[in-house]
């Protein structure tokens, strides 16, 4: 604790879900060191007074060393741990290079893991909370977004498992799932658009990829939702143990439990549907 504030580590706080979540939590009263990679993020968030700025990459051992001695000088305890930082891309599975593959785990699985393993001391001394970001994409597997559905599908596991090994020692673990939130996120995306040009699946990826960025940027909800509700995750007596943000939750809880045969119909008539849509677009524009 910071003078009486619950100390809390955000990762991935430069932008978009992880600086909503900085600042509303720190405006709401609780301390929050927030992990960014670059110097211009750092500089940003040190203008709050109640955040202080980590230059971390969660791929970088000692960066995450660092990451636990300055906590450990700078505050009597971590409460609250929310691991979101995290990268994102798509593609046809059976065109991405296993080192594109390794180097997306590398950020959302196995980064994880590692800032996770290195605070948890002070998160169970404190019997504090560890906060996952996973995605409507760890529950929900959509076709050439196959790299990012894994390794959310693969948090989810995770999270289940050290939920069920640490709950009995005081330390609780919540999956946060959004579904489309409008962040940079869907920008960085384009630079994929292209770059599976020459697959036998060029075509269905490009229009579905188009879709999901077009979606995201117009009909995604606010960071600050997800900020909301990490927010109640971190102050609630007894968090549930998931949270879908969306617009449409009953349909990504739908999606939880209907028969996986008949989401994959769903699934690829979205696909032949988005490509007729797009077909139609370029016949237009001629």
């Amino acid at each position: 604790m910071i003078n009486n504030q619950p100390s809390v580590l955000v990762t991935g706080a430069s932008s978009g879900i992880g600086l909503a979540i900085t600042q509303y939590l720190a405006s709401n009263g609780m301390h929050v060191f927030a992990g960014a990679r670059k110097q211009e993020a750092l500089e940003g968030l040190a203008k709050n007074s109640n955040v202080t700025p980590l230059k971390l990459d969660v791929t970088n051992s000692e960066d995450i060393k660092q990451t636990k001695i300055i906590i450990e000088e700078k505050a009597t305890g971590l409460f609250g741990l929310v691991n979101n930082a995290g990268i994102g891309n798509g593609g046809p599975l059976m065109d991405v290079s296993v080192e594109d593959l390794r180097a997306l785990f590398e950020v959302n699985l196995f980064g994880v893991h590692q800032i996770t393993q290195a605070v948890f001391p002070l998160l169970l001394k404190a019997k504090g909370r560890i906060v996952m970001m996973s995605s409507d994409s760890g529950f929900f597997a959509t076709p050439f977004f196959g790299p990012y559905c894994s390794s959310k599908f693969a948090l989810e596991g995770y999270s289940d498992s050290l939920r069920r090994e640490i709950t009995p020692y005081g330390v609780k673990v919540i999956l946060i799932e959004p579904g489309r939130i409008t962040t940079p996120i869907w920008d960085k995306g384009e630079k994929y658009l292209n770059k599976y040009a020459g697959s036998l699946f060029a075509m269905e990826a490009r229009a579905i990829g188009e879709y999901a960025i077009r979606k995201g940027k117009t009909a995604g909800l606010s960071p600050l939702e997800v900020a909301k509700t990490i927010y109640q995750v971190l102050t609630a007596a007894n968090p549930k143990l998931r949270y879908i943000v969306a617009a449409n939750k009953l349909e990504y809880q739908m999606m939880k439990i209907l028969p996986a045969s008949y989401v994959d119909k769903l699934a690829l008539k979205k696909v032949q549907k988005v490509v007729k849509l797009a077909h139609a677009a370029v016949n237009h524009s001629k």
